[in-house]
C-alpha cells in the first residue's frame, strides 16, 4: 500500500539518522585527543553559558514583570527549539520556580532558526548564537516586601553538523526585591525587555500591559470572580441540555439505563454516575491539553491575524446558532459515538463519546471555552473548567436517570430549543468581541458587549417567535429580554464598566505630554504637573485609582495643566524626555510653576495619597513654595 510506503521511508530516514549519530559520536570517542588536529573541538567554557535577569528596579505586591534567561550557545553548535520539527528530537525546556506569593504566569520563548544541516534532509528548527528566554511573574497582593529567589533551569541537547551530545540542564538564580508603594520603579535592561519574546511584532508587551491595567479579563477571573466563573460554565452546561444535539437524547439514555437496573435505582445511579464520569474525562483532557499549550495559544494570540480569524470563526459559529448553516456530524461517525453498550463499561464509554455526538450544538462554545482556558495557560484551571461543564451538562441525566418517574414530566422537544440555541449564538458574538479587543478601543468594546447584550435580549424577549406558548416559556422570555436590557445599561452607565487601561472614571483628565504643551502654559502664565507614568508600573493604577480620582483632586485640576508621560515602551524619544527631568523611576510626579520652571521640592516618587497631593497642588497653584 502507498501508506505503508510512506511509513517505512520515513521510518528508513529516521534509523539512517540516528545511525550517522551514533557513528559520529563514537568516532569522537575514539579520537585521541581533542586538540589533535581532527575531530571535533568541544567549546572548553561549555557548550551553553547563561545569566538571568529580570524588568524592574523593584517589584511591588500585585504587579507583574519579566524574568530573563540569556543563553549564549557556542559557536557552531545549536539547540532544538522548543517545539522541534522532528518528534524524536529533545526539545529545549524552560522549568521557572519561585517562591510561595511568587506566580510563574507564563513561560515565553525565543523564534526558532530554520536551518539544514550536513546531517538532515531538511530544515531544523534551532536555537543558535545568543538566545533570551523568558518568563512572566506577577507578584502575590498579600506579598511582604524583602528579597525573594528565582530558580531558572534550562534542558536542552546541543548538537552540530556531525553529531549531538547528550541532553543537559543548567541552572541560574536571581533575587526579586519586592518593595512598598511609595518606592518608585524603573524599567531596566531595555536591551533584553524591549525585544522578542517579550515584545510583540509591532513592540508591544507581552502580557505584562494588558495584566497590570486591570483590562486583562483573565487576570480579574482569577482574581475577583473565579467562583462566578465556574457558577456560569456550570449552569451553561445545564442550558447546553437544552439543544436540540442533547435534549433528546436524555430520555433514550436514561431508558437505556433502566434497561440495565432491573428496578433498582442504585443501579441506575451508578450507571449514570460512570456515564457522567465519562464525559467529564472527555472534556476535562481537551481543557489540560488547551491549558499546556498556552503558551502556543498566548503568543499566537498576539497576531493580529490570529485575532481576526479566532473572531471571524466565532461570529461564524454563531450564525450557526442563528440558523444561517447547520453544522452536522458525518453519518458513519454518529452511528459509531451512539451505539449503545451494556454494562458499566459501556455506560463510561457511551460518556466519553457523548462530546462527539453533541459536538454540532455544543462545539461552538466548548471552543470558545477551549480558547480562553489556552490563553490563560493553567493546566489544573483548564481541567477543573471543562470538568465543571461535563457535570453541568450531565447532572440533568443523573438526577432523572437515579428518579426515573421525573422522565414522563420533561417538555417534549420542539421550536423553543431554537430559541435556546440563539441565546448562545449572542454569546459566542459577544465571546468573538472580547477575543478582538486587543485590536480595538476599550471604550469600544464596551458599546459593542452593550450592543450585544440590548439587541440579544430584546431579539429573545419579544421578537424571536418560538413555538413556546406555555405561560412559563413567555415569562422566561420576557426574563431574558429584561436582563439583556439591564446587562446592556449597566455596561454603559456603571463606571467600572466604563474603565480601560489607565482610564478611571471621574479622575482628572490628563493630556499626553508634548513639550510645546509645556511651553504654551508657560507663555498663558499656567503651572504644569507632569504624571511619568508606565502600564507595568503598579503604583501608577493606584495613583489613577486612588488620588487622582479624588473629587477634591479633580476640581482642582482646573487650575493648572495636567499631562501624562507614558513610559511603557521606552524608545529613544521617551528616553530623551524621561532624561532631561531626571526621571529615575515612575510614578514620578512633576511640578511646574507659571514661568515654566520646575517646583523641586514639590516632586513625589512613588505612591502619594490624595490628601499629600492636593497640598503639593494648592502650593504650586497658590503661594510658591522655596525652592
Amino acid at each position: 500500500m502507498k501508506g505503508d510506503g510512506v511509513v517505512r521511508s520515513r521510518a528508513l530516514r529516521y534509523y539512517r539518522m540516528r545511525a550517522a549519530l551514533a557513528a559520529a559520536f563514537l568516532a569522537l570517542l575514539l579520537l585521541p585527543s581533542a586538540d589533535s588536529g581532527q575531530g571535533i573541538v568541544f567549546p572548553p567554557g561549555g557548550l551553553v553559558t547563561a545569566n538571568m535577569s529580570h524588568s524592574l528596579s523593584v517589584f511591588h505586591a500585585g504587579s507583574t514583570g519579566y524574568i530573563a534567561i540569556t543563553a549564549e550557545v557556542a559557536e557552531g553548535w545549536h539547540l532544538n527549539s522548543n517545539k522541534p520539527l522532528e518528534t524524536y528530537l529533545i526539545p529545549t525546556v524552560l522549568e521557572v520556580r519561585a517562591p510561595a506569593g511568587v506566580e510563574v504566569v507564563r513561560i515565553l520563548y525565543p523564534e526558532p532558526v530554520l536551518k539544514k544541516l550536513q546531517i538532515s534532509e531538511g530544515n531544523m528548527s534551532l536555537y543558535d548564537g545568543v538566545v533570551a528566554f523568558g518568563a512572566i511573574v506577577r507578584i502575590g497582593d498579600g506579598v511582604a516586601p524583602g528579597r525573594y529567589p528565582v530558580t531558572a533551569t534550562l534542558r536542552y541537547q546541543g548538537c552540530n553538523d556531525f553529531t549531538c551530545v547528550e541532553p543537559a540542564g543548567l541552572t541560574v538564580e536571581d533575587t526579586l526585591r519586592v518593595g512598598t508603594l511609595d518606592e518608585s520603579v524603573e524599567q531596566i535592561s531595555p536591551e533584553i525587555f524591549s525585544k522578542p519574546p517579550f515584545v510583540d511584532t509591532e513592540g508591544q508587551p507581552v502580557g505584562v500591559a494588558a495584566a497590570e491595567s486591570g483590562g486583562d479579563f483573565g487576570k480579574m477571573v482569577a482574581e475577583r470572580g473565579l467562583a462566578l466563573t465556574f457558577l456560569f460554565i456550570f449552569f451553561g452546561g445545564l442550558a447546553l441540555n437544552l439543544t436540540p444535539c442533547i435534549y433528546p437524547l436524555i430520555p433514550i439514555t436514561i431508558s437505556y439505563f433502566g434497561g440495565q437496573a432491573g428496578g433498582k435505582t442504585s443501579r441506575v445511579f451508578l450507571l449514570a454516575l460512570l456515564y457522567v464520569f465519562g464525559m467529564s474525562i472527555t472534556y476535562s483532557v481537551l481543557g489540560t491539553i488547551a491549558a499546556t499549550t498556552g503558551s502556543l495559544f498566548g503568543s499566537a494570540l498576539q497576531n493580529p491575524f490570529v485575532v481576526v480569524f479566532l473572531a471571524a470563526v466565532l461570529v461564524a459559529l454563531a450564525l450557526s446558532m442563528f440558523g444561517f448553516w447547520e453544522i452536522r456530524m458525518p453519518l458513519f461517525l454518529a452511528r459509531r459515538t451512539g451505539t449503545a453498550r451494556r454494562g458499566y463499561a459501556g455506560a463510561v464509554v457511551m460518556g466519553l463519546t457523548m462530546g462527539i455526538v453533541a459536538a454540532p450544538c455544543i462545539g461552538p462554545f466548548v471552543l470558545g471555552l477551549l480558547t480562553y482556558v489556552g490563553e490563560m495557560g493553567k493546566p489544573l484551571l483548564g481541567f477543573l473548567m471543562f470538568f465543571t461543564l461535563a457535570w453541568g451538562i450531565g447532572i440533568p441525566f443523573l438526577v432523572l436517570g437515579t428518579v426515573s418517574g421525573s422522565i414522563t414530566r420533561l417538555p417534549r422537544s420542539g421550536d423553543w430549543m431554537i430559541w435556546v440555541r440563539k441565546i448562545f449564538g449572542f454569546i459566542l458574538i459577544g465571546m468573538a468581541l472580547y477575543f478582538a479587543r486587543q485590536l480595538l478601543h476599550p471604550r469600544l468594546v464596551s458599546i459593542g458587549y452593550a450592543v450585544v447584550a440590548a439587541i440579544g435580549g430584546i431579539y429573545l424577549g419579544w421578537i424571536e417567535r418560538s413555538a413556546g406558548t406555555g405561560r412559563g416559556f413567555k415569562f422566561m422570555k420576557n426574563l431574558v429580554g429584561i436582563a439583556g436590557i439591564a446587562i446592556a445599561a449597566a455596561i454603559l452607565i456603571l463606571p467600572v464598566a466604563r474603565k480601560g487601561p489607565g482610564e478611571h472614571a471621574r479622575g482628572i483628565v490628563w493630556q499626553p505630554f508634548s513639550r510645546e504643551t509645556v511651553a504654551r502654559a508657560a507663555r498663558e502664565g499656567k503651572p504644569v504637573i507632569i504624571d511619568f507614568s508606565a502600564a507595568w508600573c503598579l503604583p501608577c493604577h493606584e495613583l489613577d485609582r486612588k488620588t487622582f480620582s479624588d473629587p477634591e483632586a479633580v476640581r482642582l485640576s482646573a487650575n493648572f495643566v495636567p499631562l501624562k508621560m507614558d513610559l511603557t515602551r521606552s524608545g529613544p524619544s521617551e528616553t530623551e524626555i524621561k532624561n532631561s527631568f531626571m526621571v529615575r523611576g515612575v510614578p514620578s510626579i512633576i511640578f511646574i510653576d507659571r514661568t515654566g520652571k520646575e517646583v523641586k521640592s514639590l516632586r513625589a516618587t512613588g505612591f502619594i495619597d490624595a490628601g499629600e497631593f492636593k497640598k503639593r497642588i494648592e502650593a504650586l497653584t497658590g503661594t510658591e513654595p522655596e525652592r
